[in-house]
């Protein structure tokens, strides 16, 4: 019966169904939505303590706040697979009745790329909003890297990453390579944020990078006493230009190095895919719920989470942690960008330089 439902499942995601009210999942149409005495789970495809499942659990319960009955809300983690383990299981195993939703890393860059091995019908899921995320680099202070120095660097620099195939190694390749830094190296396989800023500190590598929650929540543990400073941030794509994270402001911007230091390779396939690798990362973490939910669920879950993002109180809570606040978009948005992913790396030009930056990345 078990693979019988999956089957099913998979093949309406892959034809593109969206009449998730037909007859399924109790018929919820035309009827006010309600979770009063419900409790939501808000499952997570990383595991617990990590930069995705903070992220997702300072928002929890502000999400719970704005759903119509005020529902009770827990956070749960099903990590594996670099992320897709949940993906599979939210497609295979998830009950559609609108209590249910994942918060997953990941998805949209991985669909786009076809790096990475994600379930079928990944692309086709009911994406309700997203949130961007921002990638900030460090750098031990003795070695003086500016905008400048990188410039043409004389010399190894060595960044801690955890895979070379990733948006991150990707984009920091593509990056070194533009501002002609040939001796940029990757040192792969650190699990964890904290575990690459350590390798950096013990002077394993020159660079290590974290992204915005994870670098806000620590900013003085990484940097207070001098040993690492931030060296830049990959941004935010925001209406068509990529600008600094609000909160991260002095924090100079990657984008800008490259147009400052190579503005004759701004039209080439190499900058197309960093470009198009940042919208990805504005809809990086999205908020997606099992196929054949009733359709009537979507706008209330995306009102919620919407609302969420811009609560006064959880802003402050951020503020008080000093994590960056990140920009959150919604269905229709999603929707467009992944459309938008689809043509730039339906281009063999631009794949070709994804190809040759995860090749240089391996050597």
């Amino acid at each position: 019966m078990m693979e019988k439902m999956t089957v099913t499942r998979r093949m309406a995601l892959a034809g593109g169904v969206f009449a998730f009210g037909l007859g399924l999942s109790g018929m919820v149409i035309a009827q006010e939505v309600s979770f009063e005495g419900e409790t939501i789970d808000i499952m997570v495809n990383f595991a617990a303590g990590g930069g995705t499942d903070t992220a997702a659990r300072l928002v929890a319960p502000f999400v719970a706040r704005h759903l119509p009955g005020t529902p009770d809300v827990i956070v749960t983690n099903r990590a594996g697979a670099g992320g897709t383990a949940a993906v599979e299981y939210l497609i295979d195993s998830v009950p559609p009745d609108g209590l249910h939703i994942g918060y997953f890393a990941g998805t949209p860059i991985r669909w786009a790329l076809g790096l990475q091995q994600v379930p079928e019908g990944s692309g086709d899921l009911p994406f309700v909003a997203a949130r961007s995320v921002n990638q900030i680099f460090q750098v031990r202070t003795d070695v003086g890297l500016t905008a400048e120095t990188f410039h043409n660097y004389d010399g190894p620099l060595f960044i801690a990453v955890n895979s070379p195939d990733n948006h991150v190694s990707i984009r920091a390749r593509l990056l070194a390579d533009a501002m002609g830094a040939d001796e940029f190296e990757l040192i792969t396989g650190y699990r964890g944020q904290g575990n690459m800023v350590a390798a950096a500190r013990a002077q394993e590598t020159e660079l290590a990078q974290t992204n915005d929650s994870f670098f806000g929540a620590n900013r003085e543990a990484i940097t207070g006493d001098g040993v690492l400073e931030a060296f830049g941030q990959m941004g935010e794509y925001v209406d068509g230009e990529i600008v600094a994270q609000t909160g991260l402001e002095d924090i100079a911007i990657f984008d800008q190095m490259w147009r400052d230091y190579s503005p004759d390779t701004l039209d080439t396939p190499a900058y197309q895919a960093w470009e198009a690798i940042h919208i990805a990362m504005s809809i990086q973490n999205v908020f997606v719920l099992p196929p054949n939910t009733p359709e009537a669920y979507i706008p209330v879950w995306e009102e919620a989470v919407l609302a969420a993002y811009s609560d006064p109180d959880y802003l402050a809570q951020l503020d008080t942690a000093g994590v960056p606040r990140p920009t959150a978009v919604g269905t229709d948005a999603v929707l467009d960008r992944m459309n938008v992913l689809r043509g730039v790396f339906q281009d063999d030009a631009v794949r070709g330089a994804v190809e040759a930056a995860i090749a240089r990345n391996n050597e």
